[in-house]
């Protein structure tokens, strides 16, 4: 399966079909070099309210245009995912569900049909600056390519959650990012890498990139496209599978077997997935203690 990892940087459009002519573009390319799935940023979606007339606005406000062309974006993306017959995890943007605002990435198929994963754990800009609500429940993609797990940003950087995605039956898991600085790019590249030795599966993490100046949401952002597996028997033994340069916008595709990255889980150097229990009850509580001499 080739799978396609975005480096995307947003820019202004001057109308609605300038902004559909690019997405088609990105897309078309993906699909004339055989990708069957394509891994759009984190807020990448933002770009659809870049449209018209540069103005400075507060974060709120920008929540508030994005949402106002949320519908119009995910119809994009999957018209796009069924014309050029493939998957798109079309990039995340703030998303009204009726009772409140969420961080949203949306999965596409090649039937047009569309599927939600809200961002869970939101960042302090996000709640503090956009007024954001985090997501309640994590979703597994069954799809005609495996079943897909969806980890926006900041949640890559939590264990557990991609544990729970694992242990449901993931085969792949898709990181769709945003970092302003290379601190917060390295938290998250570093987690997915973490993320992959610990559940023995294929991460995709897919980065904004480029700077809009005059958008509060997406006015600068730094990163690259990596696939990570387990080190492991027929697996680089860096983890990194693929890579895209830094800050450099464009596809990264690699052609992959997710369970073939997965295979470890049973005849690893090691057993990440299988082991994890074990850690349970050395964690139910901490002696605090001094030391002894020969304290056993």
């Amino acid at each position: 399966m080739k799978i396609a990892a975005a480096a995307y940087a947003p820019q202004w459009h001057a109308d609605w079909d300038s902004l559909a002519a690019k997405l088609d573009r990105w897309v078309a390319d993906a699909a004339a070099q055989g990708a069957e799935l394509l891994v759009f940023p984190e807020y990448a979606g933002v770009e659809a309210a870049l449209i018209g007339t540069p103005k400075d606005r507060d974060p709120l406000a920008w929540v508030a245009q994005c949402v106002a062309v949320q519908d119009q974006w995910i119809a994009l993306n999957a018209r796009l995912a069924q014309t050029h017959d493939l998957h798109i995890l079309a990039g995340s943007l703030p998303w009204w569900d009726g009772s409140a605002t969420t961080n949203m990435a949306a999965l596409c198929d090649s039937n047009g049909q569309v599927a939600f994963q809200h961002k869970l754990i939101l960042t302090p800009y996000e709640r503090d600056e956009m007024g954001l609500s985090a997501g309640n429940d994590l979703r597994l993609f069954d799809t005609d390519l495996g079943k897909i797990g969806v980890l926006i940003c900041y949640d890559s950087e939590f264990p557990l959650l991609a544990r729970a995605l694992a242990s449901a039956g993931a085969d792949m898991i898709l990181v769709p990012s945003n970092t302003d600085f290379p601190a917060g790019q390295t938290r998250v590249r570093q987690s997915c890498r973490a993320r992959a030795i610990e559940q023995q599966c294929l991460i995709v993490q897919a980065p904004l990139v480029g700077d809009v100046p005059d958008c509060a949401i997406a006015d600068t952002q730094t990163g690259r496209a990596g696939f990570f597996g387990p080190p492991d028997h027929g697996l680089p033994a860096s983890g990194i599978i693929a890579q895209g340069d830094t800050d450099v916008a464009g596809w990264t595709i690699a052609d992959l077997d997710p369970q073939a990255i997965a295979a470890p889980r049973q005849s690893g150097q090691v057993g990440n997935f299988a082991h994890w229990p074990e850690q349970d009850h050395r964690v139910k509580s901490v002696t605090v203690m001094g030391l002894g001499q020969f304290s056993t």
